[in-house]
């Protein structure tokens, strides 16, 4: 019996170690059922030359949940319920709502909301150390680098785009856990014109 334990655990640390980077990132994001984080945002382009400085807050729970509402320089807020992805901007009182799965401009939230999803396979993976570099294989005009520790909290991602720009966002007061529902309920505020692109 000892024996076999000693196998199974030899087995257990070289399926691990033969794991590709693809596989470590997925089972470290699979260790929290959701968070809430403050973000600060850095915008520059691909001289390094600023751009746009924000900050916000982000609430997710697994699968598809999330509110991603940015504070300053401008109030934008981004929530899932997990069926359809609304877009709030209250300075020009409009709302555009999305289905959530169909979303081009969703792509990062998807990989980070479910780690199973077949997006996955348009991304090749590479890691150094907590760092995960994503990098498309069908033509999307954005990749990513999402730094995530081995407990399975993201400390922070910078989403890169065609022209280089790169948008980089650095988390922190961090609770871990399941978010309340009701972060991802979203009733458009009376006299808001309503984009419905579903």
């Amino acid at each position: 019996m000892k024996n076999f334990l000693l196998l199974v655990g030899l087995l257990f640390s070289a399926w691990t170690a033969w794991a590709g980077d693809k596989e470590v990132l997925q089972q470290r994001l699979d260790k929290i059922d959701g968070f809430y984080a403050q973000f600060s945002q850095n915008v520059k382009t691909i001289d390094n030359q600023p751009v746009q400085q924000g900050k916000g807050d982000l609430w997710v729970t697994r699968p598809y949940y999330f509110n991603w509402t940015m504070n300053e320089p401008d109030v934008t807020s981004i929530i899932s319920d997990g069926k359809n992805m609304w877009v709030y901007t209250p300075a020009v009182e409009q709302v555009t709502v999305m289905d959530f799965k169909k979303a081009v401009d969703n792509r990062l939230m998807l990989l980070i909301t479910d780690s199973h999803n077949s997006i996955w396979n348009a991304y090749n993976v590479t890691r150094k150390q907590n760092s995960f570099t994503l990098k498309a294989t069908d033509g999307s005009n954005q990749d990513f680098i999402i730094s995530v520790l081995p407990t399975g909290m993201i400390s922070n991602f910078t989403i890169i785009e065609e022209d280089g720009q790169r948008s980089f966002y650095d988390l922190s007061h961090q609770v871990l856990g399941k978010v309340e529902s009701n972060k991802f309920n979203f009733t458009p505020p009376a006299g808001v014109t309503i984009d419905d692109q579903r």
